[in-house]
């Protein structure tokens, strides 16, 4: 899904260059935030992996872009594309390393990134780019194929782990990755836009992929590397569930 989005992208390559920037800066950013939050709060490691995915994992896809569609059209679909693609590296790589590491050393959790099919599609698909290379009909279609099936397969992971009892404590920590990233992220993602200088229909792609729910993923990470499934559920329901709270509110800013 990574490598055909990037690749058949329409928009000129410095755009593009600047939204993944700036995306990637602003998950840094919540990254860094999350974890000096963390340590004030005296979490173990295993938590600690579990809250810092929520406040920097997007749910850029299967609704952010969505929400973009409805509310914006085309030319922002089109650039919140890239946000989500940028968005989707970093998890694929920086995501899977702080997942190993709840329980993993950073050479094992290094080496699972190593391990990790976006990072070389990402790679790949700026390679293609750059050389101005077509894909053969069939291997284009095939990336198409399995790209349209990447949503529906997480939002099937999502409805499998909901179905399992989660217990609803540590309110603390849900409070800690439910507003670091409903009620901090779109602050630093307008602060980063300006920083930027991102243009109109790009200014409002980033920031409202930014300002999205946790992301599904998360969930899949918790259960691949062993962290607090009920606590990767709790951070994904509460933020879903406030989230047209602050979008909202956004949406009729910037509109």
């Amino acid at each position: 899904m990574v490598f055909y989005l990037l690749y058949s992208s329409d928009i000129d390559g410095g755009e593009i260059l600047a939204l993944y920037v700036t995306t990637i800066v602003f998950q840094l950013v919540m990254l860094s935030l999350a974890f000096i939050v963390l340590r004030f709060q005296h979490a173990t490691p295993v938590e600690r992996s579990n809250v810092m995915l929520s406040a920097f994992c997007l749910n850029a896809g299967n609704y952010g872009l969505s929400l973009v569609a409805f509310a914006f059209g085309e030319a922002v679909l089109s650039r919140a594309a890239v946000v989500f693609i940028a968005n989707v590296t970093l998890n694929y790589s920086l995501g899977v390393f702080v997942a190993s590491n709840g329980r993993s050393s950073p050479r094992e959790s290094f080496m699972n990134v190593l391990k990790t099919p976006a990072v070389y599609g990402v790679v790949l698909a700026f390679a293609l780019r750059a050389l101005e290379i077509e894909l053969p009909l069939p291997l284009a279609r095939s990336s198409a194929r399995l790209a349209d099936a990447a949503i529906p397969m997480m939002l099937i992971m999502l409805g499998l782990q909901l179905g399992h009892f989660a217990r609803f404590d540590r309110l603390n920590l849900v409070a800690t990755g439910v507003g670091l990233r409903l009620l901090i992220a779109p602050f630093i993602a307008i602060a980063l836009a300006a920083l930027f200088m991102l243009e109109a229909e790009a200014r409002t792609a980033f920031i409202i992929e930014a300002s999205t729910p946790t992301a599904v993923l998360t969930i899949v990470f918790a259960t691949e590397f062993d962290l607090d499934r009920d606590l990767a559920l709790n951070l994904i329901m509460v933020s879903t569930l406030l989230s047209p709270l602050t979008l909202s509110v956004l949406i009729a800013w910037l509109q």
